[in-house]
């Protein structure tokens, strides 16, 4: 069942962010948690979303996803987050939010959902689901974050391409 976060679903998601081994408490709580709080205090742009898995209330929440409209390109959104409980890996968390985020996206009138990740080997699980999940790796951007620590650009298109319009450079 997905759905928009509820204030007292914080420390679930966040404990959801450190079970992913991708961050700490304290790097969970001031990025993702910042983001949380912003929405729930109504700072951020309402095309801002952020959305829910949990198999039915009351069962916890599995697993969660942020995005938003790319300020810099009407027709992009960004997907800034994406975890899903250890525990539920493989059972279609992660599916079922890339699914809603992709529908939402589509619905605003973006032509593409762009998805960047680390290439560091603590996030291949990520990287092989967003290919399986029809999303194309673009990019690779050396050193981005720290020497060695690449990032990974992926786009996923939603509506097809104009017929006509010019094809990128290879």
């Amino acid at each position: 069942m997905l759905h928009d976060p509820q204030r007292d679903e914080r420390s679930r998601l966040l404990a959801i962010a450190v079970g992913t081994g991708l961050f700490d408490l304290e790097a969970a709580d001031a990025l993702l948690g910042g983001i949380l709080d912003a929405l729930h205090a109504g700072e951020l742009d309402p095309s801002h979303r952020v959305r829910v898995w949990r198999a039915a209330p009351p069962a916890a929440a599995a697993g969660w996803a942020y995005a938003a409209p790319d300020p810099h390109a009407p027709d992009i959104w960004n997907l800034w987050w994406i975890g899903v409980d250890p525990r539920a890996h493989g059972e279609g968390v992660g599916t079922a939010l890339l699914r809603d985020i992709e529908s939402i996206a589509e619905a605003a009138g973006a032509r593409l959902l762009v998805i960047e990740t680390s290439a560091l080997p603590a996030t291949a699980r990520a990287r092989r689901f967003y290919l399986r999940e029809g999303s194309q790796a673009g990019g690779r951007i050396r050193d981005f974050s720290a020497d060695g620590a690449d990032n990974i650009v992926f786009a996923r298109r939603l509506r097809p391409t104009i017929a006509g319009a010019a094809a990128p450079d290879a």
